[in-house]
């Protein structure tokens, strides 16, 4: 059975894994998209595709939000002008092409590459990627606040949940700036929730029952809303829900929570144990169509700065 610490350092194939995290944003065709260069292929189980186009974006780093990632968006075909306008996260520009080959990483900080992910249109709705660390390298020759160029390079041919896979891709790119979040409800800009959370804590709740007991129907219910549209297949979804509760304390208490003055967004602080060690969520519930929604998630060993 794969324990919480060996889920850390798994390769996953899941097209949800990360995605119903976050609302997917669509492109459209409006001016302004920074574009870079690159040169090099991707190639999945012996199908080559040459990579042309890169993308970079100064973001939030996923766990600790006060450092900041540097996170890379190498692609077949250009996006669509404009692709990056109001993105929070790079790979929300990547989650939504099916037509083209793509590669993502995220670099932290200190230059290390720490996430990959990888999408041939031969995999479907699913993408291959690994977190906290990766088996291409990264060699930088500039890497800059606005600028950053280098190569990404496997070694050698790398076995993938059941794929073959070899990168060798040059790239260089202007660096954008994420969009800010907008900030989370507080006791400024709303008002307390009631003990357990109030109607947002009670669909939580049962988004996290259907978490853990694999409820794939019931799950779709409380989850984002690229999740209800059905956007990923019950398998991908099933995939990734296995993993997400190997990440999530099976028990919870919502510790408190606040609404927004329009009713519309909550966030809940949430806590639990994993593997004996007090943990730190943080949801940010929307409503929509009437009903409560997660429509994003973190957890963390290390208190929420609120």
């Amino acid at each position: 059975m794969t324990t919480h610490k060996e889920a850390q350092n798994r390769l996953i194939t899941a097209a949800c894994a990360l995605c119903f995290l976050a609302v997917s944003v669509a492109l459209f065709p409006v001016e302004g998209a920074e574009k870079g260069t690159a040169s090099g292929k991707l190639t999945l189980d012996g199908k080559s595709a040459g990579l042309s186009h890169a993308y970079a974006m100064a973001q939030p780093n996923t766990f600790e939000k006060n450092k900041t990632d540097i996170a890379v968006l190498i692609t077949e075909r250009p996006l669509q002008d404009g692709a990056l306008r109001d993105l929070e996260d790079l790979a929300d520009a990547g989650r939504d092409i099916q037509e083209s080959s793509w590669v993502f990483f995220k670099i932290d900080d200190s230059g290390k590459p720490v996430f990959e992910m990888i999408y041939q249109p031969m995999l479907g709705e699913s993408r291959l990627m690994m977190s906290g660390f990766t088996h291409a390298e990264f060699i930088y020759k500039v890497l800059e606040k606005e600028r950053i160029e280098g190569t990404f390079r496997t070694k050698k041919p790398e076995e993938f949940v059941g794929h073959t896979y070899e990168l060798d891709v040059a790239f260089k790119a202007q660096v954008v700036q994420a969009k800010k979040p907008e900030p989370l409800p507080d006791a400024g800009s709303g008002k307390a929730l009631p003990a357990g959370g109030g109607e947002p804590g009670k669909a939580y709740m049962a988004y996290h029952a259907a978490l853990m007991n694999k409820d794939i129907e019931e799950f779709r219910k409380f989850a984002p809303e690229t999740v209800k549209g059905k956007k990923l297949s019950d398998n991908d979804l099933e995939e990734g829900m296995e993993f997400m509760a190997l990440m999530t304390p099976p028990k919870l208490t919502i510790e408190k929570g606040f609404i927004s003055a329009n009713g519309e967004r909550a966030v809940l602080y949430v806590t639990g144990m994993i593997e004996n060690e007090k943990n730190y969520g943080t949801a940010e519930m929307i409503r929509s169509g009437g009903r409560w929604r997660t429509n994003r998630e973190s957890w963390s060993n290390t208190p929420p700065k609120e």
